[in-house]
């Protein structure tokens, strides 16, 4: 048995010495085989990964002398209700609006009521500072338009209540009733 463990041990000895490249007899003299240690695992990071960015908030609160988009499309809403008269809705607009053009605005915004181009959405995005007043990016959407209709438009901050410039309402008018 001690000779078949001693011949085991030779032949071990000169595959070892075969895969390192070592040379010498194979017998009564003993080979050394140098071992290469191999890592088997990454370091541990001393830090922490970094936090993940949070995702952008979808409705940020605007800057304080900026209407919210909130605002803009109950202002929109507003100016475009067909179930009320223009009287009611003159100071939404920047200078008022006259009888003719309120007129003209009461008999299209009711017929469009009619022809089932109501209720209107609006998404109010971009709003951004123009001097005293604001810009904004209006999306309208309705069940009878063939695609959402996007323009920007102008706000007045009229002593701390914002109106539609009157060129933006006549705009909005318009779209609406198209």
């Amino acid at each position: 048995m001690t000779k078949v463990f001693a011949s085991s041990m030779a032949v071990v000895a000169a595959v070892g010495a075969a895969a390192t490249g070592a040379t010498g007899s194979v017998g009564s003299t003993l080979l050394t085989v140098h071992v290469q240690p191999v890592v088997l695992s990454a370091p541990i990071p001393l830090d922490p990964p970094p936090a993940p960015n949070p995702p952008p908030a979808p409705n940020q609160p605007p800057a304080a002398n900026l209407p919210s988009a909130e605002q803009l499309s109950a202002l929109c809403t507003q100016v475009t209700d067909p179930g009320v008269s223009y009287t009611t809705k003159t100071n939404l607009v920047q200078g008022g609006i006259s009888p003719d053009e309120g007129h003209s605005a009461d008999h299209e915004l009711r017929k469009a009521y009619r022809d089932g181009k109501f209720p209107l959405s609006f998404n109010v995005t971009n709003i951004q500072p123009a001097g005293p007043n604001a810009t904004a990016d209006v999306t309208i959407t309705g069940p009878k338009l063939a695609a959402p209709v996007t323009q920007n438009y102008t706000f007045v901050n009229d002593g701390g209540n914002w109106i539609m410039s009157h060129e933006s309402a006549v705009a909005l008018l318009q779209a609406a009733t198209a």
